[in-house]
């Protein structure tokens, strides 16, 4: 009998890939934590004395990437072009890789865009990368493999 515990994945080897970008994309260093809600819808039968429960609408939070910046500006391309009200979505895949690098789980995220761009503060007396924050809003998420 095979041991639940021997499937471990790491969270710490993953991929991103972003529809109409080319580049290779790495030097990712964190995704935040992939989260769909659904909203409760309270009702009432007839003469029930208790409120019964449904699922209701699904919602996802933003996801957002953090990598060291390298000057590499796809994504403020891709985010200038939002702020300029070009309605610019596009499909984009985490994946979680096992140790030979080959995919154990993929999430896509649809009609994604980058709602926000941020570069950190300046600091000349640190020492630290600088790093870059790429937040992600997306209408769905879906789980493949």
């Amino acid at each position: 009998m095979s041991n639940p515990t021997n499937n471990y994945i790491g969270s710490f080897h993953f991929r991103i890939t972003v529809e109409g970008i080319n580049d290779p994309l790495d030097g990712f260093m964190k995704v935040s934590s992939i989260t769909s809600t659904t909203e409760n819808v309270d009702f009432k039968h007839g003469l029930d004395s208790s409120v019964r429960k449904a699922p209701g609408r699904t919602t996802f939070d933003d996801v957002t990437l953090e990598r060291v910046y390298s000057g590499l500006d796809e994504f403020y391309a891709w985010r200038q072009a939002i702020e300029a009200g070009n309605i610019d979505r596009r499909t984009i895949s985490i994946e979680f890789l096992r140790s030979d690098h080959s995919t154990m789980r993929r999430y896509v995220l649809l009609n994604a865009y980058p709602s926000k761009w941020e570069l950190p503060a300046m600091d000349a007396s640190g020492s630290q990368a600088a790093v870059e924050k790429i937040t992600i809003s997306s209408e769905k998420i879906l789980q493949l493999e």
